[in-house]
Parts: structure tokens; C-alpha cells; sequence
């Protein structure tokens, strides 16, 4: 029998101190670039059809949609990512 990887369901986002990102702002964009001032589309689902606008906003360290933790998808194979912390 094969060994499974335990995976959370969910990817978390921490600030500067390893505490959870609470309201932070997370930007995904092109690959070696700003992803501030260059941004690619991110959607909520694999279907790439439920478009999410940046930046995209943290709670406790989770990404949220309507109230619940959510993953983000893009249709790149690399990406830049950076998170921002407000408050």
C-alpha cells in the first residue's frame, strides 16, 4: 500500500511575527514580477469560473468567501505571490 501526504484543506497565511494573517491582503500575479502592479486573474473554484478580485482579503490566516474558508485557483503554471499586512 502507497503512503498518503496529509494535506490541510485549506492553505494558511501568516504576518511577520508567525501569527495568522488577520485582515491582510494577499496578491497573486506574474511569475517574477510585482504581483501588486501586475496581477493575473484568480478564481474560487477549478472551473476557473468564479472570478475573485485582488486583493484578496484574510481572516485568521484563511482566505474567506461568503463566510467560509476558501481555496484560490489560477490558470498559470507559476505565479508571484505576496501578502500585505493592513492594521
Amino acid at each position: 500500500m502507497a503512503a498518503l501526504s496529509v494535506q490541510v484543506p485549506y492553505p494558511v497565511f501568516y504576518d511577520r511575527s508567525g501569527n495568522p494573517l488577520d485582515n491582510g491582503n494577499i496578491y497573486i500575479g506574474v511569475v517574477n514580477l510585482d504581483p501588486v502592479t501586475n496581477p493575473i486573474q484568480v478564481y474560487y473554484d477549478d472551473a476557473l469560473s468564479l472570478p475573485a478580485s485582488q486583493p484578496i482579503k484574510t481572516t485568521n490566516g484563511y482566505i474567506y468567501r461568503n463566510g467560509t474558508p476558501a481555496n484560490i485557483y489560477v490558470n498559470a503554471s507559476n505565479f508571484s505571490i505576496c501578502r500585505i499586512v493592513t492594521g
